[in-house]
């Protein structure tokens, strides 16, 4: 175990974007399937099995979103990833595991902004304009959606800017055929969108509140499973596709509906694993605490002609229904509260499914669950994130006293 080979990124041990590319793939899906079993371990829940880790065929150029910060290096304008641990940015002119496509127009962008001598933002003194690019794109429908953060309300001539931006999607197509690095694209990907996000606060949220469209449109549409999806700057969605649908599958299968089951999606987001139970499930509700995601949500239910979804905006502490057959819990990285956990355990539903994305906070829950009358029926850990340190995991969980 533990064989370094040389990474393939010219860039790795400096960027933090990845930590394991200098352990060979099939190791890395072990060291994954390990950092859940430890955390298990030291969290005291003991005596279950962990599945092997479901990596990828190709663990190669799989996100569908990058964030650039923008700063300045000498005098000149410079994009990229934060050095780990800190936030010195890292130059990048390629990335293996994000979409090429993204890659080239930002850096593409970065030129046209830095031509106009438009200035980068200094977290120090809080001056400078353009803080982040952002880049969404979708590998089935070709949809790109872009995103300037600056630090002000406008930005000068910014209409006119990304008119240019829009202009160089020939030249980005070129610059991904030109890589030898790339892999081979039949369909090209087209820039949709283009929005300007004003974020005025000195601190270091990427995103602030207001949006402008500055061309075409605010959204970008993407596919999984055969579900569509309307995706904005603001959503949250699963960055790997391909992974992404195998998960929410997976929850479908842990699930076992029968098509009377009343189901709370818990930490909804835009409803992914909602539309995926749909046809099995006889109710669905989605309890999210983000106005736009709720809304999103509501959007994506219509658009996929669904009626048995019901979308909730309400903390999951102090809004979870009374009454539930299944509750998926989905939360963000420090998983769930004592308040959110004490909520579930009063529905007390016949089986939780819990999906996370980090193992300490993930035994910490289910030590929580277990000493309530659950017990672990499956752990199953996939790579969401080839190449990092990072690790899904969803676990099947019934209540052991019915």
């Amino acid at each position: 175990m533990n064989d370094q080979i040389k990474p393939r990124c010219p860039y790795f041990g400096v960027c933090g974007g990845c930590q394991l590319q200098d352990v060979p793939y099939d190791e890395q899906l072990v060291l994954k399937r390990q950092a859940v079993e430890r955390a298990f371990s030291e969290n005291g829940v003991e005596g279950i099995q962990v599945n092997s880790t479901w990596g990828m065929s190709n663990p190669w150029f799989y996100r569908n979103k990058v964030q650039f910060p923008i700063r300045s290096q000498n005098g000149q304008l410079i994009m990229g990833y934060f050095k780990k641990g800190t936030h010195e940015v890292v130059s990048i002119k390629e990335c293996y595991i994000q979409d090429p496509f993204l890659t080239e127009i930002a850096k593409i962008s970065l030129k046209i902004i830095e031509d106009r001598g438009l200035t980068a933002y200094d977290e120090v003194s809080g001056k400078g304009l353009v803080r982040h690019f952002i880049g969404r794109s979708s590998f089935i429908t070709k949809e790109m959606l872009l995103g300037i953060v600056i630090n002000a309300k406008g930005m000068p001539a910014s209409f006119t800017l990304a008119n240019e931006i829009k202009k160089q999607e020939r030249l980005m197509h070129r610059q991904v055929g030109r890589q030898k690095n790339y892999p081979e694209f039949d369909e090209k990907r087209r820039i949709v969108g283009i929005i300007q996000n004003a974020n005025v606060y000195k601190d270091n949220v990427i995103l602030g509140e207001k949006d402008t469209k500055l061309l075409g449109s605010s959204f970008f549409m993407e596919m999984v499973g055969g579900f569509k999806f309307r995706i904005g700057l603001h959503s949250f969605f699963q960055v790997n596709p391909v992974q992404a649908k195998l998960l929410y599958k997976l929850v479908k299968k842990y699930a076992d509906l029968t098509g009377e089951e009343l189901v709370i999606d818990a930490y909804a987001g835009i409803s992914p694993i909602a539309l995926f139970l749909s046809d099995k499930a006889k109710q669905i509700i989605g309890v999210e605490e983000v106005a736009s995601a709720v809304k999103d949500a509501q959007e994506n239910i219509l658009l996929n002609k669904l009626y048995n979804i019901q979308m909730v905006l309400g903390q999951i502490e102090k809004d979870l229904p009374k009454k539930a057959d299944v509750i998926i819990l989905d939360p963000p990285r420090a998983g769930c509260s004592e308040k959110a956990l004490r909520a579930v355990i009063k529905v007390a539903p016949r089986r939780i499914i819990y999906v996370s994305c980090n193992p300490k906070t993930l035994a910490r829950d289910l030590k929580a669950l277990i000493q309530n009358s659950y017990k672990i029926d499956a752990v199953q850990p996939i790579d969401m994130f080839p190449q990092t340190d990072h690790v899904e995991t969803v676990v099947k969980l019934t209540r052991a006293f019915s």
